[in-house]
């Protein structure tokens, strides 16, 4: 855009000098020496041009407005598809192509606190999720990638592409973010957003559409596979049933000695004696034809209905003082102290059925430990139950207040960590980088949870914006950067970028596919989302999801996920290093 600016210039207006006052000058108002750097409009001079340099002169007014353009990209969906967070990189791109850049300080700041909060979020799930599902999701995740890698590679030398772009091309393909922060640092190419601009709605779209499009010509029977996968689930669904004493061998018995001989995990929260129910104390003695509840999973319950007695499906509670309530754990100096020291039944006379913890739930035993935020299921008595309370804390309030102290230390540790090299051979030499460093230290503090008596754990809300504001941080920064060179790149090369993405999105979801489906033998749903965890294609998972109502693909998505996360963030940038 060129030309004279349509705007009045200084000779055009009128001075309007006021009584007994000098005239005000026209170029140029003396507010202030942000306002004062603003440039003057003059004739001959682009409008585009003095757009451009107001916005590199005001960083904050640049970054206001790549965010509500960016964010208004990322709603628009077409097919139920939309950018979301990475509508402000292709918004970035436009601004960068027109020569507006951000602060070198942003990206740096935004992909520190992106990756951090990524780790903390899949910190919780990372080795839990591997001892449950076993070494077959972390083969398939890493030969995903692998594939993709090799593609990637072969593409890059048989059509001449540069190498920071195949490493984009990488990135993109495969929706990682962290992996394109992680080139970024490593590499410190800025071409690299270039390839990923072009391939990431490529990996998104590819993904959405492999994960209806295969069902559908493979004639899925969607109910048969969801009872083959019930079957085959060793998720611990958490369950309660009412058991009637039978043996006589349970006869003056305490819950306590019950409890420490058998091998279930399963505890009684409830005992009903003709009608009348008892608080199950840890003394509390066991008769024949007692009624209990108990709560555990399928197979704990199975083993204490061998021991006490069959199940009474049909047994209705009697009305009593007996309830239950869910309380909060709010109070720090009941937290890390395992059930056993805290007494809940020898103290207040109430038991804990289970508790809630990032997103899990399972049934306590006496050394399991309260964390703050937890939310626990207790039974006993009204009375007792309002004077736990307090106990607990129970203010619901707290749960969404931030401690900076543990955030800072784990971006410190998170930093320190990227700094530190790594020798991968005589002649590579590899850093985590400001991506991989913080993901770390994220995988750590949010596995833990505490260390010592620093809480990592964030609240829900806080902890996705700050992801969200270093994500938008980081893509603005890199994006501006891209998009001085991306209509060139495209114009030089766009065929082959194409065909490059192309492949490197499509190879590995059909070798996924295969892998997990005829080699491994999984299911549809727990096939479809490991592959969507494996690309790291949250969009995926979502169609997924909509095909069918069960939770077996994200149970699967949630085991491949965090290795794909951590695996792609080392293997784009060794990419770059080898090209």
């Amino acid at each position: 855009m060129s030309g004279e600016s349509s705007f009045p210039t200084a000779s055009s207006i009128p001075k309007f000098q006021p009584f007994l006052l000098p005239p005000l000058p026209v170029t140029r108002y003396n507010v202030g020496p942000h306002l004062n750097a603003l440039p003057s409009l003059q004739p001959g001079t682009s409008t585009l041009h003095d757009l451009v340099s107001v916005l590199n002169e005001q960083p904050i007014l640049a970054l206001a407005g790549l965010i509500a353009a960016g964010t208004l990209l990322g709603r628009f969906q077409w097919w139920g598809i939309s950018l979301g967070a990475s509508g402000v990189l292709f918004a970035a791109m436009a601004m960068g192509h027109w020569g507006v850049r951000l602060p070198e300080v942003f990206t740096e700041l935004g992909v520190v606190i992106f990756t951090y909060t990524i780790g903390l979020q899949a910190g919780p799930h990372f080795l839990r999720t591997v001892r449950r599902f076993g070494v077959s999701y972390l083969m398939l995740a890493l030969f995903t990638l692998g594939v993709a890698w090799m593609v990637a590679f072969a593409s890059a030398h048989l059509l001449s592409i540069d190498p920071a772009l195949a490493t984009g091309i990488y990135a993109g393909a495969l929706t990682s973010t962290p992996a394109l922060a992680a080139s970024l640092q490593t590499l410190n190419d800025p071409t690299i957003s270039v390839g990923y601009g072009l391939a990431y709605p490529l990996g998104v779209i590819g993904v959405v559409l492999f994960v209806q499009v295969v069902p559908r010509l493979l004639k899925i029977d969607w109910q048969q596979e969801i009872e083959r996968s019930n079957a085959g689930s060793d998720q611990l669904q958490i369950e309660s049933a009412w058991l009637r004493i039978t043996n006589p061998q349970i006869e003056g018995k305490t819950i306590g000695q019950i409890e420490a001989t058998s091998s279930s995990g399963a505890v009684i929260s409830r005992i009903i004696d003709k009608y009348l129910a008892m608080p199950p104390q840890a003394n509390t003695r066991l008769c024949l034809d007692q009624h209990v509840r108990v709560v555990g999973s399928e197979g704990e319950i199975k083993k204490l209905e061998l021991l006490l007695g069959p199940r009474e499906q049909g047994f209705k509670e009697p009305r009593s003082v007996i309830s239950s309530a869910t309380l909060i754990v709010t109070e720090p100096g009941i937290c890390s102290n395992t059930l056993e020291q805290l007494q809940f039944r020898e103290r207040y006379g109430l038991t804990i059925s289970r508790i809630w913890r990032d997103d899990f739930e399972f049934v306590p035993r006496a050394h399991a430990t309260l964390e703050f935020g937890d939310e626990v299921r207790l039974v006993g008595d009204e009375a007792d139950l309002a004077r736990i309370e307090p106990v607990l804390g129970h203010q619901a309030q707290r749960l969404n207040e931030t401690q900076f102290l543990p955030f800072a230390v784990g971006l410190l540790v998170g930093v320190v960590l990227g700094k530190i090299p790594v020798n991968l051979s005589s002649n590579i030499s590899l850093q985590l980088g400001m991506a991989g460093g913080p993901l770390m230290a994220g995988l750590i503090a949010g596995h833990f949870g505490r260390i010592s008596k620093l809480n990592f754990r964030m609240p829900v809300a806080a902890r996705r914006f700050v992801n969200d504001l270093g994500l938008i941080l980081f893509l603005g920064g890199a994006g501006t950067e891209a998009g001085a060179s991306f209509w060139n790149v495209v114009q030089s090369q766009g065929g082959n970028l194409l065909l490059a993405s192309s492949m490197v999105t499509v190879a590995p979801l059909i070798a996924a596919w295969g892998l997990a489906r005829y080699t491994f033998g999984f299911d549809a749903l727990n096939g479809l989302g490991a592959v969507c965890g494996a690309m790291t294609s949250t969009p995926g998972l979502g169609a997924v999801t909509r095909l069918t109502d069960s939770s077996a693909p994200s149970t699967a998505y949630v085991a491949v996920y965090p290795v794909a996360l951590l695996a792609v963030t080392i293997l784009a940038p060794l990419l770059g290093s080898l090209l």
